[in-house]
């Protein structure tokens, strides 16, 4: 069973990602622990083509220096699942019938909240 979402137009992400389906952990998206962060969707790099894994940890590693001290450093990070923030996803879907009903009610539910917050 598979969840995946698909990249905005208008995020700096679209130029690695495309219009490809981006495979996600849950179509339901994760509430960091920060105060005030955003929600995000989690994604699968392990299953993204290696040439669009080799371009997210290129970016990552050039966003987060000096706390990202290697490339290698970024590659085993975004392996463990990327956090990317809801507003760079302009749509999600899944073949999980469990996460079907409930997954897309939480997901404009959070999606709706943090937009109002913002």
């Amino acid at each position: 069973m598979t969840s995946h979402a698909y990249c905005s137009e208008n995020s700096e992400f679209f130029s690695i990602f495309g219009s490809q389906a981006v495979p996600i952990k849950s179509i339901v998206p994760i509430i960091p622990r920060e105060h005030g962060a955003p929600p995000c969707y989690v994604v699968l790099v392990e299953q993204l083509p290696l040439t669009i894994a080799n371009q997210l940890a290129e970016m990552i590693y050039e966003e987060w220096q000096p706390e990202c001290e290697s490339l290698q450093m970024a590659k085993e990070y975004i392996l463990q699942g990327l956090p990317l923030r809801i507003t760079h996803f302009s749509g999600v879907g899944t073949d999980d019938y469990y996460q079907m009903p409930m997954g897309a009610a939480l997901n404009i539910a959070i999606r709706s909240a943090y937009e109002h917050q913002n």
